[in-house]
């Protein structure tokens, strides 16, 4: 254990901060919600922001309790911020995942990696939560200590603080080489290019911040783990609403409006993935004897080089002299 001398007069403003923070990941949130809705563009991406959305209002409200008020607000505050941590985590991650599915656009094969990826994260959050939960409720003797400040406190084991490091960096390693995997071999407009660069930085930003987390825990450092664990939450808001939010601004810069446009090259939010283009149209081939022609715009193609205009009325005969 690492005993680190800070009084509750510092945590209290440093915590007064990190809930500023928090509160801008929010109204990001807030939002994003609008200006999605506004152009038409809410998809499944949204749903899951939504839902950490509202699991960090929950944690803001339960570690302001706990650490401004003494017990049992504070107590009830624990509960609320230690369930509902991981969550936010989880489900922007979630969110992520499917940002770049709705960037890239969406192949059989990406749908599978990115509905593979997700049922994995699913796992990984489900198990880690069931045993949070058991290490939490087995014995709740806990709640009668005086660990912070007079309020109860129960530090994480060492092997479920070394699990959720695990999970958090694999999960966030996936996140970050899944978009330099589409930057490197896959060809995209430079509108996607820059949306993949800022979900990379996303990535990095939250594994950091995890990083911080764990090693506060590790190291014993239960005054600043809490405050970790509010600048984790305020980055993974932030994060995952700022990319919709710049390309709002970026949308605003190029048409002066945050309104959906008449003109379907305009009514989008710079995320909708493009259709590849077809490099060559369908061509209409007839076999006559051993020659073959094709149409192509209105102009037929023989297949010794031989050219000859064609209205776009043309039938799919030719005359016996042209046999």
């Amino acid at each position: 254990m690492v005993n680190l001398d800070v009084s509750l007069d510092v945590i209290k403003k440093v915590s007064t901060g990190t809930a500023v923070l928090q509160v801008i990941g929010l109204l990001l949130a807030v939002f994003r919600f609008w200006f999605r809705y506004r152009i038409q563009r809410l998809w499944w991406e949204d749903a899951w922001a939504f839902a950490a959305f509202l699991f960090a209002i929950s944690y803001l409200t339960g570690s302001w309790l706990y650490v401004h008020y003494g017990k049992p607000i504070a107590t009830v505050g624990s509960w609320m911020s230690t369930f509902a941590f991981n969550p936010v985590i989880w489900l922007v991650r979630h969110s992520t995942i499917l940002s770049v599915a709705r960037i890239i656009y969406p192949s059989v094969t990406l749908r599978r990696m990115v509905l593979g990826i997700g049922s994995g994260f699913f796992l990984l959050f489900i198990t880690f939560m069931a045993a949070k939960l058991w290490f939490y409720c087995h014995d709740l003797s806990w709640m009668n200590d005086t660990l912070f400040y007079g309020n109860p406190l129960l530090p994480l084991s060492t092997k479920l603080v070394i699990f959720e490091l695990t999970i958090d960096f694999l999960a966030d390693a996936i996140l970050i080489a899944l978009p330099i995997k589409f930057l490197w071999s896959v060809k995209l407009p430079t509108r996607q290019r820059r949306m993949i660069l800022l979900i990379f930085a996303s990535g990095i930003m939250v594994t950091l911040g995890a990083i911080c987390h764990t090693t506060c825990q590790l190291l014993g450092l239960h005054s600043i783990v809490i405050l970790a664990m509010d600048v984790e939450v305020a980055l993974s808001s932030i994060m995952c609403n700022l990319l919709v939010f710049v390309t709002s601004l970026y949308r605003y810069g190029r048409s002066g409006s945050l309104s959906p446009s008449t003109d379907s090259e305009e009514d989008d939010d710079y995320t909708t993935p493009v259709r590849p283009r077809q490099t060559s149209q369908l061509l209409t081939t007839i076999e006559v004897g051993n020659l073959e022609y094709s149409l192509e715009n209105g102009t037929s193609t023989w297949s010794d080089g031989c050219t000859s205009d064609a209205t776009s009325g043309i039938s799919g005969t030719r005359s016996s002299s042209e046999e």
